[in-house]
C-alpha cells in the first residue's frame, strides 16, 4: 500500500512540474521572442521606417513649453514638447543635451529635433546646461559634478521614467561620469552619443554596461568623431555606428532628415522592448 502511494506522489509531483513549466517558461509568446531577437543592437536596422507621411502636419501643432527649475546648483533652463493632439504617446521621455558651441535653442532652430520627437509621440526636454545659454550657475562647487547635476536633472525632470539621453560632443561630459559612477544603476533608458566627448574615461565600464546605445556621428569628423566611435563600440548593446554623409562634428545639423530616421527607428525599437 505505501509504495503505491509513493507512485501516486511520484505521479503528482512530476504533473506539477510540467504544467509549471508550461506556464512559466514553456510557452512561445511572440512578444517575448521579438524582445530576444533585438537584443543584438548591431543587427538592428536603423533605416527600416520612414518617417509618418504626415510629420510636418504633426509638428505644427506641437507647443513648446519654457521653465527654469533650480537643479543641483544651476538655475536651469527647460524647454518641454508633449505629443501634439491625436498623436498617442509613447511611454518614453527624451532628454536633449548640447555641445559647447549650442545650446537648447539649437534643437528649436537648427534642427528641429525637439517638436520631431514630440510629433512622434514621445515626451521631449531640451535643457541648457550649467554655464550655456539661459542657465545661471548659483553654486560653483554643486555645478561642477556633472555626474550629480545630471542625476539631479533626471529626477527632477522626469520622475516618472528613465530618459533616453542625447548626448552630443562637450554633454558627453556630463553622462559619461554618471554612467561610469553608477554603472548599471545609472538612471538612463537608453543612449544616443553623437561623438561625444570623454569616452576615454568609460573604456573600463563600456564592456559590463547593458545600456542601448546608438552610437553617430558625422563622415568628416574623423577626429572626435572616430576615436569616440572606438571606445562606445566596446558596450554590448551598441548599434553599429551610425556615420552620417558628409556631415561635420555637429552632425545632425547637415544631415537632419536622417537624422530624425535613425532616432525614431531606434526610439520605435526601445518601444517594442518595453
Amino acid at each position: 500500500m505505501a509504495s503505491v502511494l509513493t507512485r501516486l506522489v511520484c505521479v503528482a509531483l512530476v504533473t506539477s512540474l510540467l504544467v509549471f513549466y508550461l506556464l512559466a517558461g514553456g510557452s512561445s509568446d511572440p512578444s517575448e521572442l521579438d524582445k530576444r531577437e533585438v537584443r543584438d543592437w548591431a543587427k538592428v536596422d536603423l533605416l527600416a521606417r520612414d518617417l509618418p507621411s504626415d510629420i510636418k502636419e504633426r509638428v505644427s501643432g506641437v507647443r513648446i513649453e519654457e521653465s527654469h527649475h533650480d537643479i543641483h546648483g544651476a538655475n536651469t533652463f527647460t524647454q518641454v514638447a508633449s505629443p501634439p493632439a491625436g498623436v498617442p504617446g509613447s511611454g518614453l521621455t527624451v532628454l536633449l543635451l548640447h555641445g559647447a558651441a549650442f545650446t537648447s535653442q539649437t534643437w528649436v532652430d537648427s534642427v528641429d529635433t525637439l517638436r520631431t520627437l514630440a510629433a512622434l509621440g514621445h515626451q521631449v526636454i531640451a535643457i541648457d546646461l550649467p554655464g550655456y545659454g539661459k542657465t545661471q550657475v548659483s553654486d560653483h562647487k554643486m555645478a561642477g559634478d556633472k555626474a550629480g547635476y545630471m542625476e539631479s536633472a533626471i529626477s527632477a525632470l522626469s520622475p516618472a521614467s528613465q530618459p533616453v539621453v542625447v548626448s552630443p560632443s562637450m554633454s558627453g561630459s556630463f553622462v559619461i561620469p554618471l554612467l561610469v559612477r553608477d554603472q548599471t544603476a545609472a538612471p538612463v533608458r537608453a543612449w544616443v552619443p553623437v561623438a561625444p566627448v570623454s569616452t576615454s574615461q568609460g573604456r573600463a565600464v563600456f564592456p559590463d554596461l547593458s545600456l542601448p546605445t546608438m552610437i553617430v556621428f558625422g563622415e568628416r569628423d574623423t577626429g572626435l568623431g572616430h576615436r569616440s566611435r572606438d571606445d562606445l563600440s566596446l558596450l554590448p548593446s551598441a548599434t553599429q555606428p551610425q556615420v552620417l554623409p558628409g556631415a561635420g562634428h555637429p552632425a545632425y545639423l547637415d544631415q537632419p532628415q536622417l537624422w530624425h530616421k535613425l532616432l525614431h527607428n531606434f526610439l520605435v525599437t526601445l518601444q517594442q522592448l518595453g
